[in-house]
């Protein structure tokens, strides 16, 4: 009847509480819904941060690209010039010089019709592709007659170099100017490259490259502009939704301050002192926390005497059995520290057994386990484990990976001083609250059956007793 009675009061006193479902539900959806558009925003600004990017680089590209014309032509027209008027050196030799700095531009991409060609697949303007062709062809006309200019010149100053000749494509001169002495078609190559047409394309070349430039900065400029503008409305509505969930999680903080950890605080006085809880106060599950608790407390004392009543101590090696060894490893997993665990398996037991008597067994044990627990063993934790047979365990806290490779070194040490033979297996964690012992107990239990197989290959006698 009391048991009944006291299941109908809990579940009344349930339902007046808030179900933390109820509550917590809807601020997770209102909290997702609030980070996909963070997210997208972000995406969003990164990608218009990358479009800028985009159209700063290709702008950068595009200006440097229609410069090369200038720079190109200027540099054809300085050489070709210079060998014109200067086609000998003091010692009357040809001046090759000028020719070979000509021969080399006329080797890169950046003549006219080249640099032409490239505008065409930018996503440039009609404007500025159409000034590009202005000075493209202002810079092809420079060079017809700059090529013109150099075949009257050789012609009278014969290059002495073939392979130089090959490499600058001079046209065939006509009939008329082959004929003409070599005065006249000097002085028609000094008109080609002097002439005011000339001079002209010259000037046509930097006028038409910067104002090719000039439009594609100030379109980079007004395109800049806006995806500043743009970024700038993504980042105040980033900032906006990222208050609404600054003050979101500030509501929602207090509401479990008020609901969880505040009775769960009062829980805890009142656990300290072996007191059932109030199962009145906080959220529905807090409440139905405190009723599971207070069931638990009612159970204690016949818990304890089905605990106390089992083994904790192994009786031959007088170290924490393996009850002993899960009790242990809950408590250390409940701690943020550095665990070695460290699985062990005395080599020749049996044959031990089967040559000397199990009193000699029993006596390899005891010193296998005195070896383990004075080189890795704790008197105040008792971290040193026989799980039963010819197995041990320890469990070394808070030690570092160097620390733990000397207690290693220190155990094969000692092993050898007792004549004994342990195989031994570890595994290592920095944090354990982070780790799955599981896994480092199997990790540590291959390399000891690793280890294992090789100390049973190499070892030829039982050791003495």
């Amino acid at each position: 009847m009391d048991i009944t009675k006291n299941r109908k009061e809990n579940r009344r006193s349930n339902s007046r509480g808030i179900h933390g479902n109820r509550l917590m539900i809807p601020i997770i959806i209102i909290l997702a819904v609030l980070h996909v558009c963070i997210i997208t925003l972000i995406m969003s600004i990164n990608t218009t941060s990358s479009s800028m990017s985009k159209i700063m680089q290709d702008s950068g590209n595009y200006i440097e690209d229609a410069t090369s014309i200038l720079a190109g032509s200027s540099l054809l027209s300085e050489t070709s010039t210079n060998y014109v008027l200067v086609p000998q050196t003091e010692t009357g030799e040809v001046n090759i010089f000028p020719l070979n700095a000509y021969a080399g531009e006329l080797q890169q991409d950046r003549r006219g019709h080249q640099v032409l060609e490239r505008f065409q697949s930018y996503e440039v303007s009609k404007e500025v592709l159409a000034e590009i062709e202005q000075a493209a062809g202002c810079a092809e006309t420079m060079l017809e007659a700059q090529l013109h200019a150099l075949a009257l010149m050789t012609s009278v100053y014969p290059l002495p170099d073939e392979a130089l000749q090959a490499s600058i494509p001079m046209p065939e001169l006509t009939a008329e100017e082959a004929a003409m002495p070599a005065e006249q078609r000097i002085g028609l190559a000094h008109r080609l490259i002097m002439s005011s047409e000339y001079a002209q394309n010259k000037s046509g070349v930097s006028v038409h490259v910067n104002t090719a430039t000039g439009m594609i900065r100030g379109s980079m400029g007004s395109k800049a502009a806006e995806i500043a503008r743009r970024i700038a409305l993504l980042r105040t509505a980033l900032w906006t939704i990222t208050s609404l969930i600054i003050i979101i999680l500030v509501l929602t903080f207090i509401g479990i301050y008020r609901q969880i950890l505040s009775p769960l605080n009062v829980f805890t006085k009142l656990i300290r002192s072996s007191n059932p809880l109030n199962e009145t106060l906080g959220l529905v599950e807090v409440r139905s926390l405190a009723v599971a608790y207070n069931g638990l407390l009612r159970r204690r004392d016949a818990l304890d005497n089905i605990l106390r009543s089992a083994a904790a101590t192994d009786t031959l090696t007088n170290l924490p059995n393996r009850y002993g060894y899960e009790q242990y490893i809950l408590e250390i997993q409940e701690r943020s520290c550095a665990v070695a665990l460290l699985v062990f398996d005395v080599n020749l037991l049996k044959e031990t057994n089967d040559r000397f008597g199990h009193a000699a067994g029993d006596q390899l044990l005891r010193s296998s386990a005195e070896c383990i627990e004075n080189c890795f063993g704790s008197e105040a934790e008792h971290n040193c484990f026989r799980f039963g047979g010819d197995e041990f365990a320890a469990v070394v806290k808070g030690a570092t990976l160097d620390e733990v490779e000397r207690m290693v070194a220190q155990f094969q040490e000692a092993q050898q001083n007792r004549q004994i033979s342990i195989a031994w297996g570890c595994a290592y964690t920095e944090d354990i609250t982070e780790t799955n012992f599981q896994e480092m107990m199997e990790e540590a239990d291959q390399e000891m059956y690793d280890r294992k197989k090789v100390q049973h290959s190499a070892l030829k006698l039982i050791p003495p007793i």
